[in-house]
């Protein structure tokens, strides 16, 4: 086992001091050229910069001198102040960077030659009195102009000087740095032979059996496990030959176990499929259909046949495709509990009808893997509720009969037609006609519902102002609202569109909606109507500060029969339920927002006419 590691630690080594050599050469030649590369801006660089920035700063002085004739004495003295301090500092940097030979004699001419110039421009700018225009002007041109050539002249002389320095450090530099270059490509040159002369040994000494362990082992990867890799060496490559081999041999027994598990699994989870009473429709993430079971063969054919078709071809029905659609692209069920949500097929001579589900089938990693879709059937629950609607619209119809009867009954005890009676009586009496009066409305109720829910009193759809709605509400329940001290307002928005609607059954929601609130409000509390502009219609909202519905119960206050724990008395919670029946028919629904302690809100929408 020692053979190899000595390989490999000799001719890691070898090339570790080869990659030293080079780098050892290379850093040599950057701090060359680096030292270099900084003479030249150290020495002249900033030197060329001064004696720009002092050409810059005289002229700028000169110009001084020029307003100063054009009279515009105030602009003359603040160009010569704020230029003479930055010619200053210039020169200043120049003085301690004198780098060249002939530069230190320069540098003192113009400082001679600027003291005098200084001296004499001052005297024209500061003069008192000042000189006349035309001594000024003479005074200019005879004797500062010729100064301030002098002067940017030898400023120039400065700036040639050390941009030929300048020239002749980077020839330098480039020299350097060709012999840089040569050195490096001669030493990594040196260092490539020797490194292709060490690496194919290398490779021949040590990888060879490794390229043999490789390819087996790419043939185990692939699956084909019965093979076994006949490299007998006693070091490092023949333990990993030796713990392959038993490697393979476990994933030998590990696939054995899984393909158990996985048929077990596979079969029970088919005859958990078969065994379903209801259909059942499994589709891949194109919506093509993978596997159909027993119950659902008997409505849409063998499996064989539909394996691979789009669900829309194999089942005929519109609803089934569009759930199996909303499924994969919405990535979450689809289970509708209305009309909307039910299939009915013929079966022979009778139809049943199937609540329609679908789900996404999604790996542990979120991946869609395909759709399933159970048609439960619920035609023995649809023919109950038929039953259970017919038994309550009978009974209440039956029972109307009795019950005006013993309505008028009460009306004429009341009135005395049978003599008079007593206070005990009478409040008695009463007591029953009010119970009458609310069996009466219960009936009403049941038979409205019942008559809704089997279509037998459609909408009768008319072009209505949506203003219009909300007058029998208000009107109705007005004095409702003051016998509680309750605040019954409207907010209408201007300019509505008008919507398509049953006058008087929109009329009975807003009815229902308003009294409800109005009973479910304290004393001097607020109920308002709005009636707003909404995307294709109009939106009816009735809102109040009441007692509010606990979030449990929200989902069921249109149930029929349902009445909230605690709420406020007064019917058998058939309301609600009839609101959203008479909505629904309309194209719309009615949807609740509500809080304890805060109040609720119920809104809906009208589609415009």
């Amino acid at each position: 086992m020692r053979n190899l590691r000595a390989q490999l630690l000799i001719s890691h080594l070898a090339l570790a001091g080869l990659m030293v050599v080079v780098m050892v050469g290379a850093v040599v030649n950057f701090f060359r050229l680096g030292r270099s590369i900084d003479r030249i801006l150290t020495a002249n660089y900033k030197s060329v910069i001064a004696a720009q920035n002092m050409k810059e700063t005289l002229e700028r002085q000169d110009s001084a001198g020029q307003f100063y004739l054009a009279g515009q004495v105030g602009l003359a003295r603040a160009q010569y102040e704020a230029n003479r301090a930055l010619f200053q500092s210039a020169f200043g940097f120049e003085t301690h960077n004198v780098t060249e030979p002939g530069e230190q004699r320069l540098v003192d001419e113009v400082d001679r030659l600027y003291a005098d110039y200084r001296q004499q421009l001052e005297r024209l700018l500061y003069a008192d009195p000042p000189m006349s225009p035309a001594d000024a002007r003479a005074f200019n041109f005879g004797v500062l102009e010729p100064q301030f050539t002098r002067i940017k002249q030898r400023a120039q002389d400065i700036l040639e000087l050390n941009q030929t320095a300048i020239v002749r450090a980077d020839e330098r530099a480039r020299a350097e740095a060709r012999r840089a270059s040569y050195t490096s490509v001669g030493v990594t040159a040196g260092a490539l032979l020797f490194a292709l002369f060490l690496v194919p040994w290398t490779v021949r000494a040590t990888l060879l059996p490794i390229r043999t362990l490789a390819r087996q082992a790419e043939e185990i990867g692939v699956g084909h496990l019965n093979q076994r890799i006949g490299i007998h060496r006693t070091d490092e490559i023949g333990t990993l030959a030796t713990a392959f081999n038993q490697m393979t041999e476990r994933l030998r027994e590990a696939r054995r176990l899984e393909d158990e598990r996985f048929h077990r699994a596979e079969r029970m989870s088919d005859a958990a499929l078969e065994s379903l009473y209801d259909p059942v429709i499994v589709t891949d993430g194109e919506g093509q259909v993978v596997h159909l079971n027993p119950a659902a063969e008997g409505l849409f054919g063998p499996s064989d046949q539909a394996r691979g078709r789009a669900i829309s071809l194999v089942a005929g029905e519109t609803r089934i495709a569009e759930a199996v659609e909303h499924a994969i692209h919405e990535l979450r069920p689809l289970a509708l509990e209305d009309e909307a949500g039910f299939v009915t097929r013929s079966e022979g001579e009778g139809r049943r009808t199937y609540r329609l589900r679908a789900s996404p089938m999604r790996e542990e990693d979120g991946n869609l893997l395909g759709t399933v879709t159970v048609l439960e059937d619920i035609t023995h629950l649809r023919e109950l509720d038929r039953l259970k609607s017919e038994f309550i619209g009978v009974a209440s119809h039956e029972l109307r009969t009795p019950v005006t009867s013993l309505q008028l009954g009460t009306e004429l005890l009341l009135e005395g037609a049978v003599g008079p009676l007593t206070d005990g009586q009478r409040e008695v009496v009463q007591s029953q006609q009010e119970d009458l009066n609310r069996l009466q409305r219960t009936m009403q109720d049941l038979l409205d519902i019942t008559r809704l829910e089997a279509g037998v009193t459609p909408p009768r759809f008319e072009i209505v102002d949506a203003a219009e709605l909300v007058e029998p509400a208000l009107s109705a329940l007005g004095a409702q609202a003051d016998t509680k001290s309750i605040t019954l307002a409207h907010d209408i928005e201007p300019d509505l569109p008008p919507v398509r609607a049953d006058r008087s059954q929109i009329g009975r929601v807003l009815v229902n909606l308003v009294n409800n609130a109005i009973r479910h409000t304290p004393r001097w509390g607020s109920v308002t109507i709005s009636v707003s502009r909404a995307s294709g219609g109009v939106e009816f909202q009735v809102k109040d500060n009441g007692t509010g519905i606990a979030e449990e119960y929200l989902p069921h206050i249109f149930e029929r029969f349902v009445q909230v724990p605690g709420a406020t008395g007064g019917g058998a919670g058939l309301g609600l339920s009839i609101a959203q029946t008479i909505v629904k028919a309309h194209g719309s629904e009615i949807h609740v927002t509500s809080q304890p302690g805060v109040g609720t809100e119920f809104h809906f929408t009208l589609p415009g006419g």
